[in-house]
């Protein structure tokens, strides 16, 4: 194990290898291209080396899903072929609702289809500043809706959904499941979310301990970040954002992936008190030495690997 610069906190050994390679990619690739578009190219092409090597799909399908006014990029991943439909995950990348797109992740995705068995979906949605709330929460559900009735097209088994995803793409896809309603309980049979933030508490435990050194994000980018992506202040408690004022009872079985490191672990521990005072079914994995989008980094750290097995057998117990 490996101190972090603030003496209180320690850090996994490889994580903290990870995050200096992944700070040094990132440096060699120079300054990126003036404007949102050259940092969001930056970013990705920032990610490709973490995206060598793993498991190979039987296929693997770009398409585009149709939403009011926009069409948005999906990548579908079928780690082997089945006469049958099969259930599958909705997954939404992070990028603190900034960048990121379908293949951010794709490694570990990858790795997540094979080791479950059923189909990922990597779902892209629209980013701040040129969107705000509401529209890639609402845009998302359609994305759902329109999976459980075309999804065969893919080889997708439409009553047999789960949504997910990493930081704001897990706070983005529990919100799509929100905007449902007891629609989605027809179809969504269980979530797994990564390092999400599910309210808007900026003074938890975790924020202060973790947010005011080096790690990544600080205590005041989460702040400014909520603020980018809701704007309005009058919109930051629709449920749809600080989902742990959401009724738990549209919640499927939740998997709950929360880093030690992280200024939203506390986030994750409020979603679990939910479930558990409304005795609905959950899993919190809180991962010692971990830090904020841990997961994203299987190429070299062992738990995040772990993690994507834990969620793997998580939709295999609920999405046989």
């Amino acid at each position: 194990m490996d101190r972090n610069d603030d003496p209180a906190l320690r850090m996994d050994a490889q994580l903290a290898e990870a995050y200096r390679l992944a700070a040094r990619l990132q440096e060699e690739l120079g300054a990126p291209e003036p404007g949102i578009e050259g940092l969001r190219r930056q970013v990705q092409q920032a990610r490709e080396w973490w995206n060598v090597g793993g498991p190979a799909m039987a296929r693997e399908i770009e398409a585009e899903v149709p939403v009011a006014d926009a069409k948005v990029r999906v990548v579908v991943y079928v780690p082997r072929e089945h006469k049958t439909p099969q259930p599958a995950y909705l997954y939404l990348h992070g990028g603190g609702f900034r960048h990121g797109q379908p293949r951010s992740n794709d490694r570990m995705l990858r790795e997540l289809a094979a080791a479950w068995g059923g189909i990922v979906v990597s779902v892209d949605y629209v980013h701040i500043p040129e969107h705000v709330f509401p529209t890639a929460v609402t845009q998302t559900a359609q994305v759902y809706r329109w999976i459980r009735a075309n999804g065969a097209v893919w080889g997708v088994d439409g009553s047999r959904l789960a949504f997910g995803g990493s930081s704001a793409g897990a706070s983005i896809a529990l919100g799509a499941a929100i905007h449902l309603g007891a629609e989605g309980r027809d179809f969504l049979r269980a979530g797994a979310l990564l390092v999400g933030n599910f309210d808007i508490d900026h003074e938890t435990e975790s924020m202060r301990v973790h947010g005011g050194g080096t790690l990544f994000p600080s205590q005041a980018m989460a702040r400014s970040t909520l603020e980018q992506y809701v704007p309005d202040p009058a919109l930051r408690s629709d449920p749809r954002v600080n989902c742990v004022a959401a009724d738990p009872s549209l919640f499927p079985p939740l998997f709950i992936a929360a880093a030690e490191l992280d200024v939203f672990r506390d986030s994750s521990r409020k979603l679990a008190a939910v479930m558990e005072k409304a005795g609905r079914p959950y899993r919190l994995v809180e991962y010692p030495g971990m830090g904020h989008l841990f997961a994203g980094y299987t190429r070299t750290v062992d738990v995040a690997l772990r993690c994507v097995r834990d969620m793997a057998a998580f939709l295999g117990e609920h999405l046989r």
